[in-house]
């Protein structure tokens, strides 16, 4: 079974037109939780493969995973501002196959020096593989995009009620990754094969963002050593 998670802003619905078509092409089924709505965009009302959930609160992109705990098999957790190849799902399962599904896949990805003093981790990154620019090989990660990441229900399992805090799903995805000793791998591609559609983020990021997401990596710093070493 594929399955894709998205949590979407009624502001982006515009996006979707762009972004769901392939996608849909490319799965069994979609789940949809709309922040801050409860309705759904009118032209995705008949789509047969998508079940939607609604929020009057904005509760987070973690949103996304509302649906996992109830799938088996791959589960695709995209974003609500980028478009998505036609290969996308078959590259992403080859790559998780090639490691018996036991692997984190990712077209974004990067690192931090675990070796370091934690201080703002998500402002000092290392081998940052961004979405948009192509990677000769297959890399490991030790931070995923979530946004572009596949994972298989046998081996990884998360649900919105996990997260700690809204909006830091890489994270704690991350650290949760590192704990399980599930490794992170950002998949070889072409220049532009994830297209980013313009727009400002809904992530509020301040001093509390930063210490917080760096709290996370300070308790779980010993698994990245472990996982690296």
């Amino acid at each position: 079974m594929i399955t894709i998670g998205m949590a979407a802003l009624p502001s982006r619905f515009e996006n979707l037109k762009e972004i769901i078509p392939p996608l849909l092409k490319q799965c069994d089924r979609m789940f949809i939780h709309v922040n801050g709505a409860k309705e759904c965009p009118a032209f995705l009302k008949n789509e047969s493969k998508i079940k939607f959930s609604f929020s009057s609160d904005n509760l987070g992109g973690q949103m996304a995973f509302k649906e996992f705990p109830n799938t088996k098999g791959y589960y695709f957790c995209v974003d609500d501002d980028l478009i998505y190849p036609n290969d996308y799902i078959e590259k992403m399962i080859s790559l998780m196959k090639a490691h018996n599904n036991r692997i984190i896949a990712c077209v974004h990805g990067s690192s931090f020096n675990y070796n370091a003093p934690i201080d703002r981790v998500f402002k000092n990154k290392t081998n940052s593989y961004l979405s948009y620019k192509g990677l000769e090989k297959h890399s490991r990660a030790l931070i995923p995009g979530v946004g572009t990441s596949c994972m298989h229900t046998d081996s990884f399992v998360i649900k919105p009620s996990d997260f700690p805090y809204q909006n830091m799903r890489d994270a704690f995805i991350a650290c949760k990754a590192a704990k399980e000793g599930i490794p992170i791998f950002a998949i070889k591609r072409p220049d532009n094969w994830i297209k980013k559609i313009s727009g400002g983020t809904a992530i509020v990021k301040n001093k509390q963002y930063d210490q917080r997401i760096d709290q996370l990596f300070k308790d779980h710093i010993e698994y990245f050593k472990k996982q690296s070493g």
